[in-house]
């Protein structure tokens, strides 16, 4: 690989480098603008449900792909994590649905616990 000659290690002139800038900003600018457009057009609620849906419900009835296809679709829209961590919050301010989460959760927990030994367990007949 050849050194760059000594024209490209000379600074450039100010109004160059400001030239420069602006169009810099310029496509930036442009780059935004597609990325907020592209966002408001997946944040339809419609687009969500069937790209939450696709493949996970209709598809298969797979519990394990389907959390894996829910976490997929959270992986690329990071607001949902947020927004759900606030409604919990919320709503765990409230004792009844405080009492009502916790044992869903408990059930949930004890279901997922079920379905691990269930799994395990078929793994170790097929052998």
């Amino acid at each position: 690989m050849s050194l760059p000659s000594s024209d490209f290690t000379r600074q450039l002139p100010a109004s160059v480098r400001k030239q420069l800038l602006v169009a810099r900003i310029a496509v930036e600018r442009v780059e935004f603008v597609q990325a907020v457009e592209q966002f408001r057009d997946s944040v339809q609620p419609a687009h969500m449900v069937r790209k939450a849906l696709s493949g996970s419900v209709l598809g298969s009835l797979n519990p394990a792909n389907s959390l894996l296809r829910l976490l997929d679709f959270t992986r690329g829209h990071p607001y949902v994590g947020s927004l759900m961590g606030s409604v919990i919050s919320l709503l765990l301010r409230k004792r009844l649905v405080r009492s009502v989460f916790t044992r869903l959760l408990k059930m949930g927990l004890l279901g997922g616990a079920m379905y691990g030994i269930r799994q395990f367990l078929s793994k170790d007949r097929t052998r």
